[in-house]
């Protein structure tokens, strides 16, 4: 069974007007007369789906075509006129002009284009795709009217030999018939005799001007003559010949034009089957990318479509109410309940409400995007009924409610399961108790036949049925009673208060007039509207705080953030202060030791008591600036904060411990009266404070460590220690040079604990070798010197194997 709704009530529903802005994107004429209203001829119930399938290839295809447009990729469908008098007149066998060949020829142009487009869209839209798959362009007969007709729609040349002949013979007749006038127009005798000294074209003949007194001096036919009399325009005798051979080269040419239009026109007739079929489908194109800008422009989504008579609609608008204008609600019908029953006061938004459902019914259909939030569902019905509006008729003796008693009979009459009903204020226009009941006894029946109803109310008989029966559900639209306006809100589940007197308040009915309404309102129903609006006030008093919560939350959130990221900030500048400060300390402790390795050396070297007093001197300077900073920054080096605390109980000379800096030593002796202990690094015996010095793990031993991480890992960014070889190239360098490169190379391998140094100081002449090995044979880090193997440099090289 195909979809069924009548002409009236798409009109009620203002479907008309969805149409219409639908058709504002269409860009086709064969588009534009799809939507037509039934006043022009067309027919809206025609733009509607009948099967499922159709339905979800419709909403499918406005998917692809909206997700293209918002990339801007838009198919070339401009340009198009209708060609529908073209094809009657070529299927009659008569001659299309130059223009109509020229919009057959941009039809085809429409579609090759089109179809091009589709076909490169196809990953991305192959429902679309596949609708260019069926066009056909003709790409012959498009070649066949490029080449005969020109873009300001003259026949070219080249559209036949004939024709091409037929027009040089025109031109060049009438260039030799100006140039004989041109002589006449000298010749002394006639010149006298003309009027002007021009010559014109009368009945398509060359003439000359001649004085109606001088007509005897210039033989040849009259023509014409001016309005006054006084100048009669005639064809020389001498040129009459050739004015007859130019008329027939004209003849000729117009009738090879009309012959080339008949061809062409006898084309486009045979292909007018294929022509139509293809301008259906950019049709069908055209309308899909319409609906995808409506799409856009309605802030609208694709609904999940079944056949099981569900409506879940959430944050719902009505399409014809801008997307920032609008007050969206969510809506349910037909899960477990059929019938809704919207209640509230006058204004208040019900019967926009009812009709965005039954427009969402009709959008599905017609393949179009519904105005709600994602998850939207809308089922397929097979109907939409309804009876909204006043149907009164004084032809047909029909008073406003017979008129809607006959629109409701018809629709019970015809509901059924997979119909959606629409009622506004039913049961209106008579005694309001026969109307109440009429109207519950119209509610049930239609939810008797399966259908799903929604119909507005003031009834309060009708309010009551969600409580005595489970098919129907209350819904109801807010009244503000502060500002006495409506809030276009709708609350699921809940019964409304007409609020007819606050309304009439704002309208600005008298008090007295509504004091005096009041003590007549019956007893029951008083009781019954005071405490729905007492509800309606409670309920609308907790959502404003509900509000108010969630904006006090989203506040405080906004400002616990915000100190969050505050102190983020701060603990980052605080840790790279701290580190800037660690790294500082870092390099004035390495200072101090090289400083403090370069005193040793000298000392060892045999200075004298002066020089021991003023290395003293020196390293209780170093010594007091180190405390000076780690007071004034409260840092310690890296090193020293790793140091874990000596269990001097336990301890034993011969114990690796760290000294500061860094280095691992040997004790030699434990700690003495004044709490100094002595501890031998490398070479070195240093005497130091036993709190300075740390204990060692053994997993975190220098050999360990440097076996651990390998030869180019170091926590420090510096080299790593313990173990391996050290290399120095002395090449180039004079004796004074190398010794203090050299001196600088043991001292380091002995901070680093290094295995041995190899010394790079080649053959030459000897000296620099025999004073390398000198040097190292007095070297107290020094165990051993030896030359190289011969594939280590032979005796170019030297090797001194440190003191453990």
């Amino acid at each position: 069974m195909g979809f069924r709704v009548v002409q009236k009530t798409l009109e009620r529903l203002e479907w008309t007007q969805i149409v219409a802005r639908l058709s504002d994107h269409c860009r086709t004429p064969q588009a534009h007369a799809r939507l037509l209203p039934e006043s022009e001829g067309g027919t809206l119930v025609a733009l509607f789906e009948d099967g499922m399938l159709g339905v979800r290839e419709r909403l499918a295809e406005t998917s692809e075509a909206r997700a293209l447009l918002a990339e801007e990729r838009f198919p070339p469908l401009g340009g198009l006129v209708d060609l529908e008098g073209a094809f009657q007149r070529a299927a009659k066998g008569g001659a299309l002009t130059p223009h109509q060949l020229l919009d057959v020829g941009a039809a085809l142009s429409a579609l090759r284009a089109t179809s091009g487009f589709l076909r490169r869209e196809a990953e991305n839209a192959p429902r679309l795709a596949a609708l260019g798959e069926g066009i056909e362009s003709q790409p012959e007969l498009a070649a066949a009217i490029d080449e005969c007709i020109d873009s300001a729609g003259e026949v070219r040349d080249r559209a036949s030999p004939a024709l091409r002949d037929a027009r040089g013979d025109t031109s060049r007749l009438s260039g030799e018939l100006q140039r004989r006038l041109a002589r006449y127009l000298q010749n002394p005798d006639v010149a006298g005799a003309l009027s002007d000294d021009y010559y014109t074209v009368r009945n398509d003949r060359y003439v000359l001007p001649v004085r109606a007194d001088a007509r005897n001096k210039v033989r040849g036919i009259v023509h014409d003559a001016s309005g006054s009399g006084t100048t009669l325009f005639i064809e020389p005798e001498g040129v009459v010949e050739l004015n007859n051979q130019l008329k027939q080269a004209e003849l000729t040419a117009v009738r090879e034009v009309q012959r080339v239009l008949l061809d062409l026109s006898a084309r486009v007739a045979i292909q007018e089957d294929a022509l139509r079929a293809g301008l259906d489908t950019l049709a069908d194109v055209d309308l899909a990318f319409a609906r995808g800008h409506l799409s856009i422009e309605m802030d609208a989504v694709e609904p999940r479509v079944e056949r099981e008579g569900v409506f879940d609609l959430p944050q719902l608008r009505h399409p014809l109410i801008a997307s920032d204008q609008a007050v969206p609600n969510d809506l349910r019908l037909g899960e477990d309940f059929t019938v809704m029953v919207i209640s509230g006061p006058n204004g208040g938004g019900k019967t926009v409400a009812m009709k965005a459902v039954a427009l969402a019914a009709l959008c599905v259909r017609a393949g179009l995007h519904v105005a709600a939030a994602p998850g939207a569902r809308v089922d397929l019905v097979d109907a939409i009924l309804a009876d909204i509006g006043d149907d009164q008729d004084i032809r047909e003796s029909l008073s406003t409610f017979s008129a809607h008693m006959a629109n409701v009979a018809r629709i019970v009459g015809q509901a059924g399961e997979h119909t959606l009903v629409v009622l506004d204020e039913v049961g209106v226009g008579t005694d309001p108790g026969e109307g109440a009941a009429l109207a519950q006894s119209v509610l049930e029946t239609l939810a008797e036949s399966g259908a799903r109803v929604i119909a507005t109310t003031h009834y309060n008989l009708l309010k009551e049925m969600a409580a005595v029966d489970l098919r129907f559900r209350n819904a109801s639209v807010e009244f503000d009673p502060d500002t006495l306006a409506p809030t276009y809100r709708l609350h699921m589940g809940e019964p409304g208060v007409s609020s007819a007197t606050a309304v009439a308040a704002r309208m600005g009915m008298p008090s007295t007039v509504l004091e005096r309404a009041n003590a007549l309102l019956e007893r029951e129903d008083r009781r019954l509207d005071r405490m729905l609006s007492e509800l309606a006030t409670s309920r609308a008093a907790l959502e404003r705080e509900q509000r108010e919560t969630i904006a006090l939350r989203a506040e405080s959130e906004a400002t616990r953030n915000e100190y969050r990221a505050k102190l983020q900030r701060l603990q980052e500048r605080r840790d790279k202060l701290f580190h800037e400060m660690r790294d500082g300390l870092d390099r004035a402790f390495s200072d101090a030791h090289e400083q403090v390795a370069t005193v040793i050396r000298e000392l060892q070297r045999g200075g004298s008591a002066q020089d021991a007093a003023r290395a003293r001197t020196r390293l209780q300077s170093l010594a007091q600036k180190a405390r000076e900073a780690e007071v004034e920054t409260g840092v310690k080096p890296r090193d020293e904060e790793r140091h874990d605390a000596v269990d001097w109980p336990r301890a034993r000379p011969g114990d690796p411990v760290r000294v500061p800096g860094g280095r691992t030593g040997t004790l030699e002796t434990l700690p003495d009266r004044r709490g100094r202990v002595a501890v031998k690094v490398g070479g070195a015996r240093l005497v130091v404070s036993a709190d300075r010095v740390g204990a060692v793990a053994p997993a975190a031993s220098a050999p360990e460590r440097s076996a651990a991480q390998g030869p180019s890992s170091s926590p420090s960014g510096r080299a790593p220690l313990g173990g391996g070889q050290l290399r120095c190239d002395l090449r180039g360098q004079r004796v004074e040079e190398a010794l203090e490169l050299l001196a600088e190379a043991l001292d380091r391998a002995s901070r680093e604990s290094r295995d041995d140094v190899l010394f790079i100081h080649g053959y030459g002449t000897g000296a620099l070798r025999k004073a390398v090995r000198d040097e190292l044979q007095r070297s107290p880090y020094v165990a051993d010197a030896r030359p190289g193997e011969s594939e280590q440099g032979g005796d170019g090289v030297t090797i001194a194997t440190l003191r453990s």
